[in-house]
């Protein structure tokens, strides 16, 4: 650890902490240990926590609730900044103002209080707002996108704004946030659009997913007129195993942790996965998740 890190790590005293494993912060439960891991709690926290790491110019990434992250065995060198303990759901008419480390749970359960279930879509989807945002989270029929109305993020450059949803640019599993590496601080979701059945999605995921063992959802994303699952299964290789990571045997684009599996033999079993894809129907397969290297 270098002499800026620990520097790093006096000034944010009990809110950060050396050498903390990322397979607790994470759904896949695998990944090595950061240099310094910092969770602030405030949105002027996080600001103020990349504007240093920026301004030392040490190495780090940021991350939610680590529900479409895939980390090193060897960890991370640098600072992994958490936006988790930043929460919070304001209300406004026809709409929800939400920080970006709150859970979607706990946005649906907030919207389903107030009498709103056109967000009770995101049930079930592990994971924070500000994540979500940036990916577009969702289900086949309805994306989180469709119900961002404006977000506030911090630029590359420092700068904190507000976009538009057009200046989102989502679309599938990806925005413009994304592309153009802004960091979400909140979001405003409007609240128009069909009410959904928070039990009966919750079921139906139970019902095709393998909720049981850790993953980090669905790892590669659909092709054009394709679903990367049934070209996986198609393959030949649902239930197919590296050391304790599997391809699941309930959905084949869900790669499962056993227990114990390591980040190696998830990214061996990625590998395996797209080469065969490729060969049996020449489609390339992109991830979903981003493997951050250590």
């Amino acid at each position: 650890m270098n002499a800026a890190v620990l520097a790093t790590s006096r000034h944010w005293g009990d809110d950060c902490r050396q050498g903390e494993s990322l397979a607790g912060h994470t759904t896949f439960r695998v990944g090595g240990r950061a240099d310094l891991f910092h969770a602030p709690r405030t949105i002027e926290g996080l600001i103020g926590a990349i504007e240093l790491c920026r301004g030392l110019r040490l190495r780090h990434v940021v991350v939610g609730g680590g529900s479409n992250v895939l980390f090193s065995d060897r960890g991370f060198r640098g600072v992994v900044i958490s936006t988790t303990a930043i929460r919070g759901v304001l209300d406004h008419p026809h709409s929800f103002e939400v920080c970006a480390g709150e859970p979607l749970g706990g946005l649906v359960d907030r919207a389903e209080k107030q009498g709103v279930r056109s967000l009770s879509f995101l049930a079930g989807i592990p994971g924070t707002v500000g994540g979500a945002v940036a990916m577009n989270a969702g289900i086949r029929d309805r994306s989180i996108g469709d119900m961002v109305r404006s977000a506030l993020v911090l630029t590359p450059d420092g700068l904190v704004r507000e976009v538009s949803s057009k200046e989102c640019r989502f679309g599938y599993r990806g925005s413009g946030i994304r592309q153009d590496g802004l960091i979400v601080l909140t979001a405003t979701l409007g609240v128009d659009g069909p009410a959904y059945d928070r039990d009966g999605v919750i079921e139906r995921k139970r019902a095709t997913q393998p909720l049981s063992f850790p993953s980090a959802g669905c790892v590669f994303k659909n092709p054009d007129g394709w679903s990367a699952g049934e070209l996986i299964d198609r393959s030949g290789l649902k239930g197919m195993m590296i050391g304790k990571a599997q391809v699941s045997e309930k959905h084949a684009n869900f790669i499962v942790n056993l227990g114990g599996a390591s980040s190696a033999e998830i990214c061996k079993l990625i590998d395996i996965v797209r080469q065969k894809v490729y060969n049996t129907f020449h489609v390339g397969l992109d991830l979903e998740i981003e493997v951050i290297d250590g």
